[in-house]
C-alpha cells in the first residue's frame, strides 16, 4: 500500500514539475551586406525543447510589417526541435537592419527575444522615386506610420524620412500632438538636398484604447500654423496575456457567445432589423467588453461594458439595409479581456429584397 502511494506521489509531483524549456541555437543573426534589389532575405532560428513537457509557440511578434515570421505550429515534444523563420523585405529599406522578434511560448523563459542585423546597400535612384509624397516644399518617403500590432504596455518608434528638393531651407515641426504620440525631427531644419529623420513614438497605455486605432498628426513647415500636413498613424493595440500570472490565468473571465453567425434572413430594401446576441461570462472574474467594431456602416451595435461572473447580457445588433441589395456578408469584432478569446469575430448574413 505504501509502495503504491509512493508511486502515485511520484507521478503527481513529476506531472506538476514537468515544464517545457526553449533553447535557441543562437538568438542573433547577421545578414551582412544585402543589396536592396535582392528582395526578401530570410533566416531560420532553430531551437530545442530541453524541458520535460511539450513546448507550444503561442505567438511571434515583430515591430514592423517589413519583418515576417513563420514558426513551428504543432507542439514540440521534449528533446525535439523547431524553427522560427524570419524574413526581412529589403526593398525600399536601405541602411541598417536592426529588428527584434519577440517569441511567446509556454516556456518559463517566455517571452524570448531574437534579433536580426545587417546592412542594406541602396540601389541608385532619383529622390523622386524614394520620396513619393509631397508636403509643401518637401517630400516624404511615407505619410502613413503603420505600427502593425503592439501590446498595451509598449512604446515603439518608427521613422519617416523627409527630403528637401527646393532651394530654401525648411524647418519641420509638429503641433497639437496627443499626449501619447511624440515626434523627434533630426535635424529640425534641412537645406536643399538634405534629409531629416522624423521619429514617431507611440505610447499604447496613454492611448487607452483597444483594437485598430487611427490618429492624424499635424506637421507644419517653417512654423506656419495656417497650413498643416497630416501624417496618418495606425496600430492595433492588444493585451499581452503572457504577462499574466498563473493565478490570473486560472481566475480569468471566459466569454461565451450564443451565436457565431447572426442570421438576419430576408429583409426588404430600406428596412432595419434588430437582433439580440447573448454574451455569457463562464469564467471566474469580471468580463470586460473593451470594444465592438463592425466591418460596415450598415451595422450599429450596443454592447455591455462588462459582464459579471455567471451572468449574461445582451448585445444589440441593428442592420440597416438602406441603399443595398442582394446577399450581404459582414463581420462584427468583439475585443475582450478573456485570454482565450481576446478577439471574437461574428459573421452577419442578410439577403436584401426589393
Amino acid at each position: 500500500m505504501k509502495y503504491k502511494l509512493s508511486v502515485l506521489l511520484f507521478f503527481i509531483v513529476f506531472g506538476l514539475s514537468a515544464q517545457p524549456k526553449i533553447i535557441f541555437d543562437k538568438t542573433q543573426h547577421d545578414f551582412g551586406r544585402v543589396g536592396e534589389g535582392e528582395g526578401t532575405t530570410s533566416h531560420d532560428f532553430t531551437f530545442k525543447n530541453t524541458g520535460t513537457a511539450p513546448l507550444i509557440i503561442q505567438d511571434v511578434r515583430t515591430t514592423c510589417g517589413c519583418t515576417t515570421p513563420e514558426w513551428t505550429k504543432q507542439p514540440i515534444n521534449p528533446g525535439a526541435t523547431g524553427y522560427i523563420k524570419v524574413s526581412y523585405d529589403v526593398k525600399g529599406r536601405p541602411g541598417a537592419i536592426d529588428k527584434t522578434i519577440t517569441v511567446h511560448s509556454n516556456s518559463s523563459s517566455s517571452p524570448d527575444h531574437l534579433r536580426i542585423v545587417g546592412e542594406v546597400i541602396p540601389v541608385e535612384r532619383h529622390p523622386s522615386e524614394t520620396f513619393r509624397y509631397t508636403a509643401g516644399t518637401i517630400r516624404l518617403d511615407d505619410m502613413h506610420v503603420s505600427f502593425n500590432r503592439m501590446y498595451s504596455h509598449e512604446k515603439p518608434s518608427l521613422t519617416v524620412t523627409a527630403y528637401n528638393p527646393g532651394p530654401d531651407a525648411v524647418k519641420i515641426s509638429f503641433v497639437n500632438l496627443p499626449a501619447y504620440i511624440k515626434t523627434e525631427v533630426t535635424p529640425a531644419t534641412i537645406k536643399q538636398g538634405e534629409k531629416a529623420s522624423i521619429k514617431v513614438t507611440y505610447d499604447a497605455a496613454g492611448k487607452n484604447e483597444w483594437g485598430f486605432v487611427t490618429d492624424r498628426i499635424s506637421m507644419i513647415l517653417n512654423d506656419n500654423k495656417t497650413k498643416d500636413y497630416k501624417l496618418i498613424v495606425t496600430t492595433t493595440i492588444e493585451e499581452d496575456f503572457s504577462r499574466w500570472t498563473a493565478a490570473q490565468l486560472q481566475n480569468a473571465p471566459a466569454v461565451f457567445v450564443d451565436q457565431q453567425v447572426i442570421e438576419i434572413g430576408k429583409i426588404r430594401k430600406g428596412d432595419k432589423k434588430t437582433v439580440q446576441v447573448k454574451l455569457t461570462n463562464k469564467g471566474k472574474s469580471k468580463l470586460l467588453i473593451r470594444k465592438v467594431e463592425s466591418s460596415s456602416p450598415l451595422i450599429t451595435t450596443k454592447a455591455p461594458k462588462e459582464v459579471n461572473v455567471g451572468a449574461s447580457s445582451d448585445m444589440t445588433v441593428m442592420f440597416d439595409s438602406a441603399g443595398q441589395s442582394g446577399e450581404q456578408n459582414k463581420s462584427i469584432t468583439l475585443i475582450t479581456n478573456d485570454p482565450k478569446n481576446a478577439k471574437i469575430i461574428l459573421r452577419l448574413k442578410a439577403e436584401i429584397t426589393e
